[in-house]
């Protein structure tokens, strides 16, 4: 079972994000509960980065998030914003919420997607999910089996912060495994600390999700691409949805 980001992976995660300018979810889910009244869960909430703004908006979001350390940084920044520790897996709601979030891929890290698809159904008609496909991973364009730099950051203290990735990709079962390796140097570019960790992630050609979306219940409402920042035309490597329960 995942148990979420740890060690230098829960500390360093925001810090990678903002380094990397990548676009953020964080409108994109606004505009959704905009159209979904009542209290909505965030799974996979992390640090609170996106969860903390969205409540200061007036949004009513409960947080779930597995991490401990993630947790306590969420509850740090965002005393009043609630967040419950648990899995996806062993979490159960007194009655249905009004919608769920799952983006940034969580739901790509849980076991047996079907039967989490099927849990999700009952628990809520109105689902905002986020996944991504692996098109450098598929392609060959990163090296499999082999450690390559993915992203550094300069720390606050004014040490040095890298990520290192080495990967394994199954296309025939959309299996993707990934170890990450974060290293800790010193000001004069001496090791002080390194760790790695491993995500088991699937992901999901286009008519294979499809037919499990509507093998469990769901309907596609509309679909953005690439977080809004594509053209009709671009390759789609980020799909984000809002799904309906279907009769």
């Amino acid at each position: 079972m995942n148990s979420g980001y740890h060690g230098l992976e829960a500390l360093w995660h925001d810090l990678f994000w903002e380094a990397e300018e990548a676009p953020s979810e964080i409108h994109l889910i606004d505009d959704f509960l905009r159209d979904h009244d009542g209290t909505s869960l965030y799974v996979g909430s992390g640090s609170g980065r996106l969860l903390g703004p969205l409540v200061a908006a007036g949004h009513r979001l409960t947080g779930l998030e597995i991490s401990p350390e993630m947790v306590a940084l969420s509850r740090e920044s965002f005393p009043d914003v609630s967040v419950i520790e648990s899995s996806w897996q062993e979490h159960e709601a007194d009655e249905k919420y009004s919608s769920i979030l799952i983006p940034a891929f969580t739901f790509q890290l849980f076991p047996d997607p079907q039967k989490q698809l099927q849990r999700l159904r009952a628990q809520t008609d109105h689902l905002y999910l986020t996944l991504f496909f692996p098109w450098a991973e598929v392609s060959g364009d990163l090296p499999q089996n082999e450690w390559y730099f993915d992203r550094g950051i300069r720390l606050p203290t004014g040490e040095m912060g890298e990520l290192e990735t080495r990967h394994k990709i199954k296309e025939s079962n959309g299996s993707l495994t990934r170890k990450h390796r974060y290293t800790l140097k010193d000001k004069s570019g001496s090791v002080v600390r390194q760790e790695i960790t491993e995500q088991a992630l699937r992901f999901f050609p286009d008519a294979s999700l499809k037919k499990l979306l509507k093998n469990t219940g769901w309907e596609i409402e509309k679909e953005i691409y690439n977080l809004g920042e594509s053209e009709e035309d671009d390759l789609v490597y980020v799909a984000t949805m809002h799904l309906r329960g279907s009769a």
